[in-house]
């Protein structure tokens, strides 16, 4: 379970998100500037605590405090896509490695700026995809151009977002036709 709150703060954009990743882990709550990695704590429940009471309780705290909920249908789809050719599966392997790796490191780094979260990858069909979903599309490229380059993930990376249902933007390479296969 995620829930992801931002509030408006002058010229820039509060966040909060709290999460927990898997069944009984620690609950995850990150808060900062949205774009710049936040501050992070952990909460680890009592056995009989129900995380998503918890979750709601702070959410709602946090609502007391002007934040708003950032609702699922309001966030962007961006897709990180790699392509390969389907009759080599040393390519295959790679691009499935790629991709998983895309998808850790760019779900991680959303998260902890308080822009979104993954929604997984697939692998198949000559490309290798990963989506996202963010609540700034701009904020979200720049970051995860930077950690791409500095990852050296960059080469045959083709970038995009739903701009609506079926319709795509690229955002790399600049001005290419984005097909999502």
């Amino acid at each position: 379970m995620k829930i992801l709150m931002i509030k408006k703060s002058g010229n820039k954009t509060l966040f909060w998100n709290i999460f927990e990743y898997q069944f009984r882990s620690p609950i995850t709550i990150v808060s900062g500037t949205l774009g710049i990695e936040g501050k992070g704590e952990e909460h680890k429940l009592r056995f009989w605590q129900s995380p998503k009471k918890f979750m709601k309780r702070l959410a709602a705290e946090k609502a007391n405090q002007g934040y708003q909920l950032v609702e699922e249908k309001a966030l962007k789809k961006v897709y990180i896509q790699y392509r390969y050719n389907e009759e080599n599966e040393e390519e295959f392997e790679m691009t499935e490695d790629k991709s998983l790796t895309v998808e850790e490191i760019v779900e991680e780094e959303l998260m902890y700026s308080g822009n979104g979260y993954g929604y997984g990858s697939e692998i198949g069909a000559g490309t290798g995809t990963s989506i996202f979903y963010v609540i700034d599309v701009e904020i979200a490229y720049n970051s995860i151009w930077k950690l791409l380059t500095e990852k050296k993930l960059t080469d045959g990376v083709e970038i995009a977002y739903e701009a609506e249902k079926g319709s795509y933007v690229s955002l790399h390479p600049k001005g290419a036709v984005f097909e999502l296969v």
